[in-house]
């Protein structure tokens, strides 16, 4: 079943509240102001759903030699469930991803402080905050943390001989790729079917309550049902999932 566009929405929505008839969302401001709060919407739906269909794999984003095993997400990049890292051992040698563990920033500030800053394998690198942490310079990661924001992934160590920090060319992360709505009149909401009902129920109900004279009963109550279809739906597929293991990613 094909999806409504942005478009397909905001002439639905004015519509129904007895406004005028456009041919894209910048006809008029009405307009205009519509989409844009289907665009709202999406991202409050997006936010309180899990949206297991926009699981993907991510390059992280590498920094600089003076943080050589620092890291960061991209954008929009969260519920990070697995990172892996390319630990050949020569430059020209075979492929070897390799899983990267996540521990707790605790913990890793105890692992990383047992090192010796005068041993020639090891480095310190110094974060964003100013503190001083101690990184094997002779090795592939093994284990990765996030202790400074939510962007900042900070690994324990890095090979020296291969490449002067961590590469996003030899990164691998699994997680959430937050999707966006692009306000122009083709967009589809890359949504599940039933969170796609609901987009158009609630931002119905956010226009009227917004720009007409509130919400009327009818409205109410459809948007009322697309949310509990919702609510449903999503613990039926949290259960199909069976996915009870530790989530190490931030929001």
């Amino acid at each position: 079943m094909s999806k409504k566009t942005l478009l397909d929405m905001v002439q639905q929505i004015l519509s129904d509240s007895d406004g005028d008839d456009v041919n894209s969302i910048t006809d008029t401001v009405e307009s205009d102001q519509c989409a844009r709060v289907v665009r709202d919407t999406f991202d409050q739906i997006v936010d309180l759903h899990d949206l297991h269909h926009i699981k993907t794999n991510k390059q992280l984003t590498a920094t600089g030699a003076s943080t050589p095993t620092v890291m960061t997400r991209p954008e929009g990049f969260y519920n990070i469930e697995f990172l892996k890292y390319n630990k050949k051992v020569t430059a020209g040698g075979d492929q070897k991803y390799e899983y990267v563990t996540f521990i707790e920033p605790s913990h890793f500030l105890q692992f990383t402080g047992n090192r010796a800053a005068s041993d020639s394998t090891v480095t310190e690198v110094t974060l964003d905050s100013g503190h001083i942490i101690l990184v094997r310079n002779d090795q592939a990661p093994t284990y990765w943390t996030m202790m400074e924001g939510y962007d900042s992934i900070i690994f324990d160590a890095y090979d020296s001989d291969l490449e002067t920090n961590l590469q996003a060319s030899k990164s691998l992360a699994y997680g959430v790729q937050k999707p966006t709505l692009a306000l122009a009149d083709a967009t589809e909401p890359d949504l599940p079917n039933h969170l796609a009902t609901l987009l158009l129920r609630e931002a119905r109900a956010m226009y009227f309550d917004l720009y007409k004279d509130g919400i009327t009963s009818e409205i109410d109550r459809t948007r009322r049902r697309a949310e509990v279809r919702a609510q449903r739906l999503r613990r039926i597929a949290k259960n199909q999932d069976n996915d009870n293991g530790p989530n190490f990613g931030r929001k």
